[in-house]
């Protein structure tokens, strides 16, 4: 666009003919108009304006306010030929827009049903925080230089932070939750399972074979193996008390080093999104999805201390480790009694890798493990290839295997690998994300998030399952 036309278009917003000079005769924004162009457009515009303002002041002639007060009269001349088109054609315009909603699959809704959708639950709106309440215009006055200092106890109103928080839960509810549950560092290597069941199990197994002499009868193949174990469906939940005048400073210093304002990034959206999200992340993934122990806990008043987050599901590492202890023969234990060394790990590899089964030895799969364990093998392979490189980093491929080390970060420390493939390794959620709770509440100077989804992780079956655990009484892993 022409600047002169924003320009024009601005001095009408702003009710004015024309913008005051400098001393030198320059154009430039007043006080007044510079508030009122903030508080329609935001920070990022006002910046931009000023700085083309300049430039376009730089060269402006004696005839420059002539040129604007044509644009203003073209502008509004514009305006009427269109408020004359839209009234001439306001019913086929209707018509056309409700057909694209048809089409497109939303509802059409008439004005007796028409809601407000960041009220009414339904999560459909995008958030847009009200830069009218007390906390917002102090963050913006404070980003912009317009006041000395914030403090998060004397100007936040907790009753105003909390009805913002409703509607930004509101309003992003979904978007929330979606994220809440978004895949890990070990989800990318398994297969979601979408089911509102508390306990799953896999409904096909191994087939032994389809192909046989044809015969003209129906002879059903052979009966299919079924070993499924059994996944259990966990519930989890958040409850998080956050002080905003706790929060300040970290919350100011985010805003000023990404360059931020409180309507782009809001303070209620930094708290779920920066704080709470990325902690549930590596919750979910150092400390539930690969150790976690599921203890059964019963809380008997509200202000109890909360449990820890490996108490809430069995991890995938846990569930190894009870096959292991129940001794099921269907999985394959890998190198039973072998403590692995960096003088030994390069053979002991091998072996593991030659005691797959044969129906699984030709799928591309990876060797998931303790981190030290990958460094330990890598360490031994340079030791001995020290002129071959690894141009990969920590994906390793394990030499005449179809199999790729994949590191895991939860299961640091544990000294354990296993092998299985993709589809048998599995994430289960909760068929209707929907379901998933998530809530504000406010009170004295504190706000409290709740949350609540279900979760869990597993295996199909043992027949599938390739693992090592290291001997108990050594430690996991040596000479590293």
């Amino acid at each position: 666009m022409n600047f002169k036309f924003l320009l024009a278009a601005t001095l009408r917003f702003l009710g004015a003919k024309e913008l005051s000079k400098t001393e030198d005769g320059k154009l430039q924004l007043s006080a007044d108009q510079e508030s009122k162009i903030l508080g329609k457009f935001g920070q990022v515009f006002l910046e931009k304006f000023k700085v083309d303002l300049a430039a376009f002041a730089e060269n402006a002639t004696p005839e420059t306010q002539m040129e604007l007060d044509d644009a203003v009269l073209q502008l509004a001349q514009r305006d009427a030929e269109f408020a004359a088109f839209k009234s001439a054609n306001q019913t086929k315009i209707d018509a056309l827009t409700e057909q694209v909603k048809k089409l497109s699959g939303e509802t059409v809704e008439d004005d007796a049903t028409k809601l407000d959708k960041t009220e009414g639950g339904t999560g459909m709106a995008s958030f847009k925080p009200d830069m009218s309440l007390v906390h917002n215009i102090v963050l913006q006055d404070y980003l912009a230089g317009r006041s000395a200092q914030y403090s998060g106890s004397d100007t936040v109103d907790v009753a105003q932070l909390t009805t913002e928080f409703g509607k930004y839960v509101t309003g992003e509810r979904m978007n929330i939750l979606k994220k809440l549950t978004a895949p890990t560092d070990s989800i990318q290597y398994m297969t979601t399972i979408i089911s509102d069941k508390t306990e799953v199990r896999a409904a096909v197994a191994e087939i032994t074979s389809v192909v046989q002499q044809f015969t003209p009868k129906w002879t059903p193949s052979a009966k299919a193996k079924f070993k499924p174990l059994t996944i259990k469906n966990r519930k989890h939940k958040i409850n998080v008390p956050i002080t905003p005048a706790d929060i300040m400073d970290k919350y100011l210093g985010y805003m000023y080093s990404e360059d931020l304002t409180p309507s782009a990034m809001p303070i209620v959206k930094y708290i779920i999104e920066e704080l709470i999200l990325p902690k549930a992340e590596e919750d979910r993934e150092m400390k539930m999805f690969a150790t976690g122990k599921f203890v059964e806990h019963t809380a008997t008043a509200d202000g109890e201390a909360g449990t820890e987050p490996q108490d809430s599901l069995d991890g995938y590492v846990t569930i190894l480790e009870d096959l292991k202890t129940a001794n099921n023969t269907d999985v394959t234990w890998l190198l039973n009694g072998v403590a692995l060394t960096r003088e030994n790990i390069l053979e002991k590899i091998d072996a593991a890798v030659d005691a797959v089964k044969p129906l699984y030895k030709k799928k591309t799969m990876f060797v998931h493990a303790d981190p030290d364990i990958v460094t330990m093998y890598g360490r031994a392979y340079r030791d001995k290839y020290p002129t071959t490189k690894n141009a990969d980093g920590n994906q390793i491929k394990i030499d005449f295997s179809n199999f790729t080390f994949a590191p895991l970060a939860g299961m640091q420390g544990t000294g354990v690998f296993f092998i299985t493939p993709k589809e048998n390794f599995v994430h289960l959620l909760s068929k209707d994300p929907s379901q998933g709770k998530l809530r504000i509440e406010g009170i004295n100077y504190d706000v409290k998030v709740f949350g609540e989804w279900w979760e869990s992780v597993g295996f199909w079956l043992a027949d599938a399952i390739f693992a090592y655990l290291p001997p108990v009484e050594i430690p996991p892993v040596e000479g590293v």
